[in-house]
């Protein structure tokens, strides 16, 4: 067995720049776990509409899914660093502008155009922290280790942002959670750009002479991104299901305790699965935690009591991050290493873009028909991620490609002005 096999987690984690990079990609996309909760929660309570607050929370998703898309090739071109500084600026400030709009009861379509505006700056911090990963592994085991960290961080952020956002919003005010997250994507997302070292060195040259779609039609790389839709539907569902669910019962506050302990739930699942290697090929794992993860979601619609539905999230939760890892693993497998980070956002883009739809579906039929209504529409997510890995089960057999060799020291640059190189 190999070293860094042997030693797990504690390998990966020793590799140079990985605890930098890792750290400030942790704080930059807590904000990811908040800003759709927070926004529904302001807004729902600004006007008394779920379906409005899912339309917002669902645009601003939608825009981040799609923009993100275009701001991670010019990554790839440009290196990491630039766009951080950049996007880290304007997302801050947008946020807050937006939150000011909702506050001051600005004309809707100032309130769409702000939002929107928002999601167009998100910068895609996890597709850049896992091209990272992908640079500096020196070797598949390495890289798995690190793909299950950074989803162990991510349902660590999903616990902690649900629970933070609903003790902001009820004891300080509905607005100043997107506040708080305006920081936190501000500094998170600086501190990265600082972690040069281990920023992949951009390709100028095959991005520029290539479509913008030409990554996308990736062998195999399609059927991953409607699978990650099917989860983000899911996604969606659950937060704005879940804030009328508990706000029916009266007790509001809930919402962030159901939502972190599905995502606490999906810790463990993730940290028990980036522990050692399994037997058999990756696609099968995948395919096997999404139809846990079906199955358990089914349920959703049956429940009754808040404690019913914690019971429920945590177990749809554990199956959660297994599902996730298998698929950016798999997108890291069949796309060419030079478009990493642009191939895993596509994954990311298909996950926003599920959360944005099931947000906004997930507000009318609350509206409409209720609560638990809404929690049913979890279990559609789950199975369109299930078929699709099952359908395109032969696209998704693709060797391994092996992690972007590291370049010798003397390669590295940094000089302080922007250019074709790693750092700036």
């Amino acid at each position: 067995m190999p070293e860094h096999t042997a030693h797990g987690y504690r390998h990966a984690l020793t590799r140079p720049g990985v605890g930098s990079f890792t750290s400030a990609g942790a704080l930059a996309r807590l904000p990811v776990a908040m800003i759709a909760l927070a926004i529904v929660l302001l807004v729902s309570n600004a006007t008394g509409s779920y379906a409005y607050a899912g339309a917002l929370s669902a645009s601003y998703a939608v825009t981040a899914a799609f923009a993100s898309i275009v701001t991670s090739r010019w990554a790839d071109r440009v290196g990491q660093v630039t766009v951080l500084r950049v996007l880290a600026t304007a997302h801050a400030a947008l946020l807050i502008a937006f939150t000011s709009s909702i506050v001051l009861d600005a004309w809707r379509p100032v309130q769409v155009l702000l939002v929107v505006a928002a999601g167009a700056s998100s910068p895609a911090i996890g597709s850049y922290v896992r091209a990272r990963w992908s640079y500096v592994a020196d070797g598949p085991d390495t890289l798995r280790v690190g793909f299950a960290w950074e989803s162990i961080l991510d349902e660590l952020i999903f616990t902690l942002g649900p629970v933070i956002t609903t003790a902001v919003a009820f004891t300080v005010g509905f607005p100043a959670p997107l506040i708080l997250a305006a920081a936190f994507i501000f500094v998170g997302s600086l501190w990265l750009s600082g972690s040069v070292r281990s920023s992949p060195p951009a390709n100028r040259h095959e991005t520029e002479r290539a479509s913008l779609w030409a990554v996308a039609r990736t062998r195999g790389l399609t059927a991953l991104i409607v699978a990650a839709l099917g989860l983000g539907l899911l996604f969606g569902a659950l937060d704005v299901a879940t804030v009328a669910f508990t706000a029916e019962r009266g007790s509001g506050e809930v919402a962030g305790l159901v939502l972190a302990s599905f995502a606490a739930a999906s810790m463990v699942g993730g940290i028990l699965y980036g522990m050692r290697p399994w037997p058999g090929q990756l696609r099968r794992h995948t395919q096997v935690a999404a139809i846990v993860l079906a199955a358990v979601s089914a349920c959703f619609w049956l429940v009754n009591t808040n404690a019913a539905l914690i019971v429920l999230a945590m177990g749809a939760g554990a199956s959660v991050a297994p599902t996730l890892i298998g698929i950016f693993s798999l997108t890291q497998r069949i796309v060419d290493p030079r478009n990493l980070t642009e191939g895993l956002t596509w994954t990311n883009s298909g996950l926003a873009a599920g959360f944005a739809f099931g947000s906004a579906l997930s507000g009318i039929v609350v509206d409409a028909f209720g609560a638990r209504a809404g929690l049913g529409l979890c279990a559609l997510g789950a199975l369109v991620t299930v078929i699709v890995l099952f359908a395109r089960n032969a696209s998704l057999s693709a060797p391994p490609r092996e992690p972007a060799a590291q370049p010798s020291p003397n390669a590295w640059n940094d000089d302080p002005l922007p250019g074709p190189h790693p750092g700036a």
